[in-house]
């Protein structure tokens, strides 16, 4: 083309057409030289503005696996990199420059000379084309905990097998490829109408092993204050506590403060399922009363049954109720997230304030788990991810204990104000309410899912629960509870271009 703008050019100066010849040829000269620039410069800002958005998918994409080494990120950005540049036909090979700053960001550097197409005319033959980007973590440390429903009904319609498949792609999301991490750690809550915190706290100082608390001895005979939960597991000689616990009272039951022996109220009591009387109206009945009375409550409290007695294998018995997989502490390691969130199994009667309030004592630095950082920590985010299918509930019986043992002993002790049912379960809700704020008055930013929850009431109790309402989720099918988990991990991944 430059050829034959030279032999046209010549061709008009030798004079062929005259003077106006002339005069046209001078000015058509800076014409075309413009022309030719236009042209030129718009595939410049084509070919920038690819560069660009290549740049930046290398750096963001690294940016996500931070925990690979340093020539993983490199060949992992090195990839994104050439998938959204390809290969331009005016273009030659970029090069690219990757570097983790001492601040722990990324950065990508890229250039590529580009072939003019009318300015070599000019004696322009190529241009030199760079793009940059840089990305940084919003904060240096993440602490996530799963707070799962695991009650009877999660069995229904396959719910529980989806949460597992969603919990594990949300983990996998945020460990990726690697199997520790370095600024990441993640904790699992079952919770039912009990929490499990595990067999092996039994030596805690926070359990109350020795019957301080009041509700320890509150299913045993009132007259020997002495006797108490952990007791009644000491004398049986084939069963051991299998770590479920009982709610506080009062607000202890929902906040986080500290388990302090000088202050027995705030152990947690270790549940003990009492052998209930030897009766058809009781479902829990695993050994003899030892007594002839007629008062039902005398022969479901008469702890000298429990000596050197063993119970069958095919009963429950002190741990009915307790059928729950244990808290998983945070941790930054992939494998025990992942082991407990496919162990975990449907059984029992929802208690969702339980599972929050563990939650939160998951996230927290004191007892009675103490792998998390200070909630003032600036440079960690904590974030709870909350899901339930259902209501409070008890499992009401037609005795005088009203309901089977869960973590707020029987609904007949009264334990939330009232043996009524439902004052009962707007008890809960209450106390599901003040679960939500204690949570994110310490600083947690929850995310809530209510999973095909028919009572508009739980709904609602769920959408406050979290901390705004984008961040509420009501999936209508399988498919949207996974893609809603893979929006939380992406978000809590999330990182922003620094420049």
């Amino acid at each position: 083309m430059a050829k034959s703008i030279r032999s046209k050019l010549a061709s008009i100066l030798r004079g062929e057409t005259g003077n106006v010849a002339i005069v046209t040829a001078i000015a058509l000269v800076p014409l075309m030289m413009a022309g030719g620039a236009a042209v030129d410069v718009g595939n410049w800002v084509a070919v920038q503005a690819r560069l660009q958005a290549a740049t930046d998918a290398a750096a963001l994409a690294a940016g996500r696996e931070a925990n690979m080494s340093e020539d993983e990120l490199k060949a992992l950005a090195t990839r994104y990199f050439e998938a959204n540049f390809g290969k331009p036909d005016n273009s030659g090979t970029p090069e690219v420059t990757f570097t983790v700053n001492d601040n722990g960001n990324i950065r990508v550097d890229a250039k590529v000379t580009v072939e003019n197409y009318l300015m070599k005319a000019a004696g322009m033959d190529t241009q030199l084309i760079a793009a940059s980007a840089e990305v940084s973590r919003e904060s240096t440390g993440l602490e996530v905990v799963l707070v799962f429903d695991n009650t009877g009904s999660m069995s229904q319609r396959s719910r529980l097998a989806t949460l597992k498949v969603a919990a594990n792609d949300f983990v996998q999301i945020l460990f990726g490829p690697n199997e520790t991490a370095n600024s990441l750690k993640i904790g699992v809550v079952p919770f039912s109408q009990f929490v499990n915190v595990g067999p092996d706290k039994a030596s805690a100082t926070w359990l109350d092993t020795g019957g301080k608390n009041p509700y320890s001895n509150d299913n045993f005979d009132a007259s020997d204050a002495s006797y108490h939960n952990w007791l009644a597991w000491s004398d049986l000689t084939n069963r051991s506590w299998s770590g479920c616990v009982e709610a506080r009272a009062g607000a202890l039951a929902v906040d986080d403060t500290a388990p302090d022996q000088a202050n027995p109220s705030t152990l947690f009591p270790p549940a003990f399922a009492p052998d209930e009387p030897d009766s058809s109206s009781y479902r829990n009945n695993y050994l003899n009363d030892r007594t002839t009375s007629s008062s039902y409550e005398i022969r479901q409290e008469n702890y000298r049954k429990y000596r050197n007695k063993q119970v069958s294998s095919y009963s429950a018995g002190p741990d009915k109720g307790c059928n729950i997989q244990p808290i998983q502490a945070l941790t930054n390691v992939k494998a025990p997230v992942l082991e407990t969130i496919n162990n975990m199994r449907a059984d029992g009667y929802t208690h969702v304030a339980e599972g929050v309030a563990w939650g939160l004592r998951v996230l927290s630095p004191g007892e009675p788990f103490t792998e998390g950082v200070s909630f003032s920590d600036q440079q960690t985010r904590k974030a709870m991810v909350l899901l339930t299918d259902g209501e409070n509930t008890f499992d009401s019986e037609s005795n005088h204990n009203l309901s089977t043992y869960t973590a707020y002993g029987y609904l007949g002790q009264k334990r939330l104000g009232s043996d009524n049912y439902w004052t009962a379960v707007d008890k809960q809700n209450d106390m599901l309410r003040q679960a939500c704020s204690n949570v994110k008055t310490a600083g947690v930013t929850v995310y809530s899912f209510a999973y095909e929850i028919p009572s508009a009431t739980q709904r609602n109790l769920l959408k406050g629960c979290a901390s705004d309402p984008e961040k509420y989720f009501d999936p209508s099918s399988s498919e949207a509870l996974v893609q809603n988990f893979q929006q939380i991990a992406d978000e809590l991944r999330h990182l922003h271009l620094s420049q």
